[in-house]
């Protein structure tokens, strides 16, 4: 690997710290819900929170799209986005007595992240073989989680001062954007490699069976997090539920560390495993309510998953994202659409559909979703099988 690659890959390990903002603010949810805004339910509290999950697509697409036109390149867009996300903890001490400020709060959120973090994957599309992307998502996915460790604590911290204080923590874009600025190439996306310029290059339609599943696991997956400082609400506050958080990314930083090594011997199969890690935490969450410490254990269990589904599905997207004109689309629904989509659907279909069938209880909430997951699992598996099958017989 050359010195332009070291650098650029170090300043997608460093940037990918804080790439994982909204973990600032889930430790707070249950102190929203009964001090800032008692007035709203907590399924209200967490949708507003989840419409950074909305605009985070809607940001990553438009960012494709002026990219795809040539019109900006990747490093602007990038840039942007981390000064929206230094501009989003300022306006938070500005504006936090109504709940609408909670909305555009979120949706500030969601943009800047939807455009400095698929962006911040796209660099290892376009720069790093197939080889050296196998591994470098990995690593990214590891050190996504330490920054969500970092983010959980501190925000949890503050959150017990001042609901809005996971906010403060997104100051941290500030520097990210000065480290962009010098080490990352500045280049527009190339016109499409379609023969004579004719037509823009299609997309290969199992991108979208990738995105399905991110989407699928998102949705499951977000219900940890949103939930846990109302699942652990008798046994402390903000600050435990952060710590709980923090454990969660932990079980991330472990497994990304041996993703390369599980991918290239797995395969697709590593998505079921992902999938029957949550099945396990969501049980254990079920039945160990009074306990802390098997709670902190079920995150760190369910946080493992993460580090393997979607570095998994997003390296399957860059093998099959071959022209660079169509990767800015790819990698926009590989790392944001489609994990934004499902954080934002979870609370609105789970918490909802849970609510109606179980009450309030959260432990009913995660051994509902174990059983979810499970069945996803088994069908992610079949679908692995007879896809190898297929390729045996090519």
């Amino acid at each position: 690997m050359d010195k332009q690659k070291k650098r650029i890959m170090w300043t997608i390990l460093i940037i990918a710290v804080i790439q994982m903002p909204a973990l600032a603010l889930t430790p707070g949810i249950n102190q929203i819900v009964t001090t800032a805004f008692s007035d709203r339910s907590l399924g209200a509290v967490q949708s507003a929170l989840a419409i950074s999950g909305l605009a985070q697509p809607v940001a990553a697409f438009g960012a494709a799209i002026i990219m795809n036109k040539r019109l900006v390149t990747k490093k602007a867009v990038i840039i942007f986005g981390l000064f929206l996300l230094t501009a989003t903890g300022l306006t938070a001490v500005l504006l936090h007595t109504e709940f609408w400020n909670l909305i555009l709060l979120s949706a500030m959120l969601g943009i800047s992240t939807g455009c400095f973090m698929s962006n911040m994957f796209g660099l290892i599309f376009d720069n790093f073989n197939e080889e050296e992307r196998q591994a470098i998502v990995g690593y990214q996915t590891s050190v996504i989680n330490v920054g969500g460790i970092m983010m959980s604590l501190l925000g949890g911290l503050l959150a017990t001062y001042m609901w809005y204080g996971g906010y403060l923590m997104l100051f941290v874009g500030l520097p990210a954007s000065v480290l962009v600025m010098f080490f990352v190439p500045n280049y527009k996306v190339p016109a499409a490699e379609s023969g004579g310029g004719k037509s823009a290059a299609k997309m290969d339609p199992k991108i979208f069976y990738y995105c399905a599943i991110v989407f699928l696991f998102m949705m499951a997956y977000s219900a940890c997090g949103s939930n846990i400082s109302t699942h652990i609400a008798g046994m402390g506050n903000s600050a435990t539920a952060g710590v709980a958080v923090a454990f969660m990314m932990g079980g991330g930083v472990v497994s990304g560390v041996f993703f390369e090594k599980l991918s290239k011997k797995a395969g697709d199969y590593s998505m079921t495993c992902a999938l029957c890690l949550v099945f396990a935490g969501y049980m254990m969450l079920s039945v160990f309510t009074s306990s802390l410490a098997l709670t902190f254990a079920a995150v760190f269990i369910v946080g493992t998953s993460l580090s393997i589904m979607l570095p998994r599905c997003i390296f399957m997207v860059s093998t099959l994202a071959l022209d660079r004109s169509t990767s800015s689309t790819a990698t926009a629904l590989i790392s944001v659409v489609a994990p934004s989509a499902g954080s934002f659907m979870s609370p609105i279909i789970i918490t909802n559909l849970t609510t109606a069938l179980f009450g309030q209880s959260t432990a009913a909430r995660y051994r509902f979703l174990s059983f979810v997951v499970l069945t996803l699992a088994a069908l992610i598996a079949l679908a692995t099988y007879f896809g190898n099958k297929e390729k045996a017989k090519g």
